[in-house]
């Protein structure tokens, strides 16, 4: 197998690990009752040139941004989805009062 087709595919591989469902759909953070579960775009990109079956230069990027968050209460369940990347702090600051109420819930 030629060198170049060799680094596309373990760089094709590199990019599928990284690229998995776990890192589109995030793990579940459990506070209480509530059940939050964060959702990212993933988008990737990557290329090669080369001359006579070698590699001459190579180049990719991989970005992971936050869209949403998946607010599980009980049986109600919400998606509060996130329209900057600045609003990520505000979104998280939202899902506070909720939190706090369900602990509040379990204490009583």
């Amino acid at each position: 197998m030629a060198q170049i087709d060799t680094l596309a595919e373990t760089i094709l591989e590199k990019l599928r690990m990284v690229s998995q469902a776990e890192t589109v759909i995030g793990k579940p953070i459990q506070a209480g009752a509530v059940t939050v579960i964060p959702v990212s775009r993933v988008s990737m990109g990557f290329g090669l040139g080369g001359k006579k079956e070698a590699v001459a230069a190579s180049g990719g990027g991989l970005s992971v941004n936050p869209v949403a968050f998946v607010v599980i209460s009980g049986e109600d369940v919400r998606i509060m989805p996130i329209a900057k990347e600045n609003d990520i702090v505000s979104k998280v600051a939202d899902l506070v009062p909720d939190v706090l109420s369900a602990f509040k819930k379990k204490e009583a």
